[in-house]
């Protein structure tokens, strides 16, 4: 038995020799601290145990019978151990590893020490030489911890983690970068992009600056440029037919421009950064698109782009002109110029648009205003949601103010007792009462600081006025409906002169005045259509027009000052409807220089009233001819007239 117990000990011995090895080695592997390790062993020992067995038995006779056995009996011992593994400098790292790693056994590495907890031990010592142990280098560890495994041995990211603890430090900068780029990159953010005019004259805008903010959360600016790029329109070529060669004459070319940026303070080395630019010499008559980029320097990127309003290619010589107060209109056809009839191989220089375009708007006002054009009146039916759509989106516009030009309705009933057959009397209630459901239409616009006003009050003009008949009634309830609605009455353009190849004599104004001589005391203005041209099969006609302008002029400035009315003078480059709605088949010529002549005499008879208006009849009507908005063949001609005219008028 004491030779047994010779051999337990011996055993115990070696159990627990190795059992404190396997136990420090357990501490690495689980990342203990280095403090005392409670270790359990199990012992398995075998031992034999001899007994003695007395059994009796009877028989004849009475014997005792001894037996002596053997048995094995296994019995097992738990041991518990204690053992406290060597780390000198108390960093968590036994000193036996520390000289494994080649790491100073008697100087902390706390750093090392955390990383072998979050990290696979050959990945854990590229931050053994790390001296400094706070949140940006225990933040470095942690993001690289939170890598994939296949991230964390990528070339790109050990390159830089190889950078950053190339002098044995991290720093905030260090850390949020490493953050930024494999982490959680986060693009920097563009702030207040925004522009404004810097040189500018008659609201065309030459130069503008460019200013924004790019702001990182982590890591600096270290980059930043701003595109400058003029917007293009082919759809123009694709849905309204516009000729490829025509592009650039409503287009007019301008580059693409790329600014490489440095900020405001000369130098990238903050997390906010200002930007200043200045773009010079723009072309315009069209929108721009403006594009700011930058970059952080973990190489995230942000973009950000706005896109100027319509930039004009003209100077407004028309806002010049209305302050001066001098009214150069025309007549506005809020049309899609696909339904349209075009003579010939003329047609809009823009293709066979359509009117509620925004580009086709903003060019047809900067075309209009450039040249001398300050008032658009619209013909319109206010029953026609297209043609609603068409004004509106022209009233919000500005650059051009815009009056509503209605007339008789199709609703409307011919005829009447002692009237001609084309005549329409607003004795009829039902004249009178769709006349004024479109009056309270129009009243809703006038509220638009785009409104034509005269003397602050809404003009109307009424084309084709003189088919009105017994006005005085219907004129009265709309200049108080006026009144009740906008605070003013109405300024009224009666459109009721007509026509007249030769001079008007007596009879005919007696004629006029019959019926209309009441109603006419509630009207502001007169005006006629088409320089008084009146289509028909004479060719004397065309004859008489270039003959007596001058003194129809004359004759009706008169009648209408008689009245203590106003008189709108009116000037067309030809007309001809014999194409499209099957009017009359002798034209009246289409002439710059005979428009050049008109214009010039009419513009003779403006003198000094308060209220001085030339229409042209009209702008885009290219269903009779009457156009002045550049087309295929005429090209600008007749604007390049008008500019040229009214320029002189204001110099003179």
């Amino acid at each position: 038995m004491k030779e047994g117990s010779r051999v337990i000990g011996i055993l115990l011995i070696l159990i627990i020799i190795s059992t404190s090895i396997g136990g420090v080695a357990t501490y690495y592997l689980s990342g203990r601290e280095a403090q005392a390790v409670v270790q359990t062993s199990t012992i398995t020992i075998t031992k034999t145990i001899a007994e003695t067995i007395t059994m009796t038995t009877t028989k004849t006779v009475r014997e005792t019978i001894t037996v002596t056995t053997t048995k094995t009996v296994t019995e097992t011992i738990t041991m518990t151990t204690t053992v406290t593994p060597l780390d000198s400098d108390g960093d968590g790292i036994p000193d036996l590893k520390e000289i494994e790693y080649g790491t100073d056994p008697h100087k902390p590495n706390y750093l090392l020490f955390y990383a072998l907890k979050k990290l696979p031990e050959d990945e854990a010592l590229k931050f053994k030489n790390i001296e400094n142990f706070d949140e940006y280098s225990i933040g470095l560890v942690n993001l690289y911890a939170s890598l994939p495994h296949d991230k964390r041995a990528s070339g790109e990211v050990n390159d830089l983690l190889k950078r950053i603890l190339l002098d044995n430090k991290v720093d905030w900068l260090e850390k949020n970068l490493f953050d930024d780029k494999f982490v959680n990159p986060s693009p920097p953010l563009i702030l207040s992009l925004t522009w404004m005019p810097v040189r500018e004259n008659l609201d065309k805008i030459y130069d503008i600056n460019v200013t924004f903010i790019a702001r990182d959360d982590k890591t600096p600016i270290s980059y930043a440029e701003l595109h400058f790029i003029p917007v293009e329109y082919y759809y123009m070529i694709e849905m309204y037919g516009m000729r490829p060669e025509d592009y650039p004459k409503v287009f007019p070319p301008d580059r693409e421009r790329v600014f490489v940026l440095t900020p405001t303070d000369g130098k990238f080395d903050e997390l906010e950064e200002e930007f200043s630019v200045l773009i010079t010499n723009i072309v315009g008559g069209r929108e721009y698109r403006i594009v700011a980029l930058v970059r952080d320097i973990a190489g995230n990127e942000r973009i950000v782009e706005i896109k100027t309003p319509y930039i004009r290619q003209y100077e407004n010589l028309g806002r010049k002109l209305y302050e001066k107060g001098i009214i150069v209109s025309a007549v506005y056809m809020p049309w899609n110029m696909k339904n349209i009839p075009m003579k010939g191989d003329d047609g809009p220089l823009l293709g066979n648009y359509d009117a509620s375009d925004d580009i086709v708007q903003f060019k047809h006002i900067d075309w209009a205003t450039g040249h001398g054009v300050n008032v658009f009146w619209i013909s319109s039916n206010l029953n026609s949601p297209y043609e609603v759509n068409v004004i509106e989106k022209l009233l919000s516009k500005g650059g051009i103010k815009v009056g509503i030009m209605p007339g008789p309705d199709g609703r409307m009933i011919r005829g009447g007792e002692g009237l001609p057959d084309w005549a329409i009397d607003l004795n009829n209630t039902l004249n009178s009462e769709i006349l004024i459901e479109i009056m309270k239409k129009i009243a809703t616009y006038t509220s638009s600081p785009n409104y034509f006003r005269v003397n602050g009050r809404p003009a109307i003009y009424i084309w084709d006025e003189s088919a009105f008949f017994n006005q005085y009634n219907t004129y009265l309830q709309i200049k108080n409906m006026f009144k009740d609605m906008s605070g003013s009455e109405p300024f009224l353009i009666a459109g009721n002169i007509p026509s007249i190849p030769t001079m008007p004599t007596d009879e005919y104004f007696k004629y006029l005045l019959q019926f209309r001589e009441k109603g006419w005391q509630l009207v502001d203005a007169f005006t006629g259509w088409i320089c008084f041209h009146s289509p028909s099969n004479e060719e004397s006609i065309i004859e008489n027009l270039e003959q007596y302008l001058p003194q129809h002029i004359q004759a009706w400035k008169d009648f209408a000052a008689q009245r203590g009315k106003y008189f709108v003078f009116t000037v067309s480059p030809g007309f001809d409807n014999s194409y499209s709605w099957g009017g009359p088949q002798t034209p009246l010529p289409r002439s710059p220089q005979k428009f050049k002549e008109r214009l010039s005499i009419e513009l003779s008879f403006l003198g000094n009233s308060y209220y001085k208006e030339i229409r042209v009849d009209t702008w885009n009507d290219f269903g009779e001819w009457t156009y002045v908005e550049p087309s295929r063949i005429e090209g600008f001609d007749y604007l390049f007239i008008l500019k040229e005219i009214l320029t002189s008028l204001i110099k003179s």
